[in-house]
């Protein structure tokens, strides 16, 4: 009798999923969700290679005019193409900044570290890719002037050409945004 019992349990099993496959089958055909960690590796591919950079300094007193350096950018494709490693580096200058950035399958999103040589510790970014836009927003709580204290800087990079990156960083500040640093990265050819 007991086998029975469990006969009739799967049985009614198999019938209860065949009913809920026949109502998946029936219901209206949604658009698939996109696949993020896909999306962000394409980026990752795209972005490689060695890129010029034409940087701007916005001035933070009226009158005075931007400061302009410029700098180049390594960016290597790490892990089976899951992160990209950032190598930065601004001409006549000590700077160099290290970043590793790559999709988080925990939180869906881009994750990161960064790190250089002004700063002198690790900064941990969180933020996403927009395919459609083609662009990275994100963003990083760093110690502020007064001990104890945070700031949020926020970052974009948007990808304006096959071959042309645009950068901007801003400070969040009681005030409004203050710009930081605005880049436009050039893929050198060859």
């Amino acid at each position: 009798m007991h086998k029975i019992a469990i006969w009739a349990s799967a049985l009614a099993l198999v019938s209860l999923g065949g009913g809920v496959a026949a109502a998946q089958q029936a219901a209206p055909a949604s658009a698939p969700a996109p696949d993020r960690q896909a999306e962000f590796k394409a980026f990752i591919a795209d972005a490689a290679g060695t890129w010029d950079a034409d940087i701007t300094f916005p001035s933070q007193e009226k009158g005075k005019p931007d400061d302009k350096a410029k700098g180049v950018m390594k960016r290597t494709v790490k892990s089976a193409g899951m992160w990209l490693l950032d190598e930065f580096s601004v001409d006549g200058t000590p700077y160099q900044g290290t970043a590793i950035l790559g999709y988080d399958s925990v939180t869906g999103g881009m994750a990161g570290v960064w790190t250089d040589n002004n700063q002198q510790q690790m900064r941990f970014d969180k933020g996403r890719w927009d395919a459609e836009k083609k662009k990275l927003t994100w963003h990083a709580d760093v110690p502020g002037p007064t001990p104890g204290t945070y700031q949020r800087l926020l970052f974009t990079e948007e990808v304006k050409g096959p071959d042309v990156h645009e950068f901007r960083s801003v400070a969040l500040l009681r005030t409004g945004e203050v710009p930081l640093v605005h880049i436009v990265f050039t893929r050198r050819k060859g």
